[in-house]
């Protein structure tokens, strides 16, 4: 009977590793969408911006920072958004980072080589 709960065990234990890294799987794909998403959105920001300055310089109109203070505010909170989802795959992924130099390392690296912190793996 032993050999039976040692199959029934490993088999159970299996199962929710599976269970927890397709779960896993999946946040990781949703963090990408919603990262494409917010980079496609950026793109559109820099188009409208792009066509607000041509349309003013066409008609020799000046441009202040005012005039385009939303589109620079939209872009960088969409920035911002996009390196906390990416932080928060890199993590889910257990990739080994430094935030304070914002670099990815190898697996068996303790401190980052640039700024000498101590990397909680």
């Amino acid at each position: 009977m032993g050999f039976l709960d040692k199959l029934s065990s490993s088999v159970s234990e299996t199962a929710k590793t599976l269970s927890k890294r397709s779960a896993d799987l999946v946040e990781i794909s949703k963090l990408n969408l919603s990262i494409r998403k917010r980079e496609e959105d950026i793109q559109e920001l820099y188009e409208a911006l792009g066509q607000y300055v041509h349309a003013r310089l066409k008609k020799l109109q000046y441009i202040n920072r005012e005039d385009v203070e939303e589109y620079i505010r939209k872009i960088e909170t969409l920035e911002a958004d996009i390196q906390v989802f990416d932080k928060m795959v890199l993590k889910m992924r257990k990739v080994n980072y430094c935030d304070r130099c914002d670099i990815e390392l190898d697996d068996d690296v303790k401190y980052c080589p640039l700024c000498g912190k101590y990397l909680n793996n």
